[in-house]
């Protein structure tokens, strides 16, 4: 009893420093983001530990069935350069540790079916870089803006994608690659910039082959 008596009183002390009431008060903003999530998604699965920044109810939806692990960054945007969008669609698996950050009319939008791996930054605004003002005083360059997966779409582990690209339905990309422009669908690609590795067969026709091959 004395033992939990002297761990209240010294929790109590903490309180009298600024930084802890800080990272308290920070702590509670994330539980009532997610509770708020989940009330409104009850079908998806959203780790303790994202990180939400600029969030509002209005710019986040995911669909049934979709996970987002552990140490990802949901980044929705400022005050200065706006607030943009964050939709992932159904079935769609985001792993550990990424970094998904929209802002005004730089929305990030992920189709149903989608596997991103580890490490990944999917950005929807890159900085201006007129060089008459230093670059972190100039707003996102508006003729590039937004990321965009369209369904069954696979990110290996450290995959960039910059801004103002589209992904195409049923395409792989490779580990590391950064993609700097937009990718036809079905294809494989790798390395930075991104390029066209080879073609993939459409899931369509790979059911066929199978149905004919054992009569199903």
């Amino acid at each position: 009893m004395i033992n939990k008596i002297r761990n209240i009183l010294k929790g109590l002390a903490l309180l009298r420093y600024p930084e802890t009431i800080k990272v308290l008060g920070e702590i509670r903003l994330q539980r009532l983001i997610l509770a708020d999530i989940q009330a409104r998604f009850p079908k998806a699965k959203l780790s303790d530990s994202i990180e939400w920044v600029g969030y509002e109810s209005v710019l986040f939806k995911i669909g049934e069935n979709s996970q987002v692990c552990q140490g990802t960054v949901l980044a929705f945007g400022d005050v200065e350069n706006g607030f943009g969008k964050i939709l992932i669609g159904d079935n769609t698996w985001i792993g550990q540790y990424n970094n998904l950050r929209s802002c005004a009319d730089g929305h990030i939008r992920i189709g149903r079916d989608c596997l991103i791996s580890q490490f990944c930054t999917l950005a929807g605004s890159n900085h201006s870089f007129n060089r008459n003002k230093l670059i972190r005083e100039q707003g996102p360059d508006s003729s590039r803006l937004g990321v965009t997966l369209k369904d069954d779409v696979w990110l290996g582990s450290g995959v960039s994608v910059m801004p103002g690209v589209e992904i195409g339905e049923e395409s792989i990309i490779g580990a590391g690659a950064v993609v700097t422009k937009n990718i036809h669908s079905r294809i494989i690609a790798v390395g930075n910039p991104a390029k066209k590795f080879k073609d993939v067969e459409p899931i369509s026709f790979i059911k066929e082959k199978i149905r004919k091959q054992y009569g199903i």
